[in-house]
């Protein structure tokens, strides 16, 4: 209870909202310049031509997996201000399917906006190939830009921040190492999105939550113009999980290591 007030006045405080503050677009190309390249010598890239200046998504096949498997890599584009500049950034999901059941695993690149064009943040690629597993270091590399999929924003308008709320959802093969909902935050010094603790009383991350929950996030790839439908409501299936897996009591010291420690005091509370 004292948590949850806490972090009720932490959010009276931050003035938060999912009305979120239109960004500008770089005066460069729309797209950044590798996706440019692939949408003009590869048919399977062909939807990125598409893309305008307007959308606030993109979304669409990439190269097959397999040669005659017609297992296809999925990409998704969101665009949200992620640094908090007032530049529009792109937010990439690169989706690895695994088989044709479904099982799937990705990696995320950040390609920050600004007046000269796109910058890159991610895994080590070479510059003809696409932002996913598979290329250059991109699978040793995955733990450092694995922020999660379908990303939401919650927007503080005390600060001008914009908060990123992600998970990796059922059939996703890392969700046991990563279970329940992040909260990211901008950070400046590491120049990447970095995961907050919502389980910490009284945190900022601790009243985005309590926030989401009540009133849900802003989706930047929802396809209908209605606000009602643009909104990604709390699933306490995906919070149910993360304390499932969070209170296990096989788990090892390696993995409790991983886990918020006032998660792990709230699990032995409740034994």
């Amino acid at each position: 209870m004292l948590a949850l007030a806490c972090a009720a006045a932490h959010a009276q405080d931050m003035r938060l909202t999912t009305e979120i503050p239109a960004c500008r677009m770089p005066a460069s190309p729309v797209l950044p310049a590798k996706y440019r390249q692939l949408a003009r010598k590869w048919k399977d890239f062909a939807w990125l031509r598409q893309v305008t200046r307007n959308d606030e998504s993109a979304g669409g096949n990439g190269w097959e997996r397999i040669d005659g498997s017609s297992i296809h890599s999925w990409f998704a584009f969101a665009r949200i201000d992620m640094n908090n500049d007032g530049w529009c950034d792109w937010y990439i999901n690169a989706s690895a399917p695994m088989s044709t059941g479904g099982d799937d695993d990705t990696i995320n690149t950040l390609y920050l906006g600004k007046s000269s064009g796109w910058s890159r943040i991610g895994a080590t690629l070479p510059d003809n190939k696409p932002d996913e597993l598979g290329f250059g270091n991109a699978d040793d590399e995955q733990e450092r830009y694995l922020f999660g999929e379908e990303p939401a924003v919650i927007h503080d308008a005390a600060s001008a921040t914009n908060y990123i709320v992600t998970a990796l959802y059922s059939r996703h093969v890392r969700r046991y190492e990563y279970p329940g909902y992040r909260i990211l935050a901008w950070d400046t010094g590491k120049n990447t999105l970095r995961p907050l603790d919502k389980w910490a009383p009284g945190s900022k991350a601790a009243a985005v939550y309590a926030f989401f929950k009540a009133h849900g996030a802003y989706v930047p790839s929802a396809t209908t113009t209605q606000p009602q439908d643009r909104i990604a409501h709390f699933d306490p299936e995906v919070e149910s999980y993360e304390l499932d897996m969070a209170c296990d009591r096989d788990k090892s010291a390696e993995e409790k290591a991983t886990v918020s420690p006032h998660l792990l005091a709230r699990c032995k509370r409740q034994r």
